[in-house]
């Protein structure tokens, strides 16, 4: 995606698919991505089982990445 930015600095990108809490922030960083979107933030397990007090912790984390 940064190699995208020079010939079209007007588009933007919202990447998703093997995004991981330790990935976005490279991907964060980049001037043509906006957000990313990301599984981790609603595991399969915590949804099934109505854990949402482990899915609100992972919303908070994902939510600080767009302040770091």
């Amino acid at each position: 995606l940064g190699s995208i930015h020079a010939p079209l600095p007007e588009a933007r990108f919202c990447p998703t698919g093997g995004i991981t809490p330790a990935s976005a922030p490279e991907y964060l960083a980049l001037p043509n991505v906006g957000c990313v979107g990301g599984s981790w933030v609603a595991p399969t397990k915590a949804l099934a089982s109505g854990d949402w007090t482990e899915i609100s912790a992972y919303a908070r984390g994902a939510s600080r990445l767009c302040r770091s």
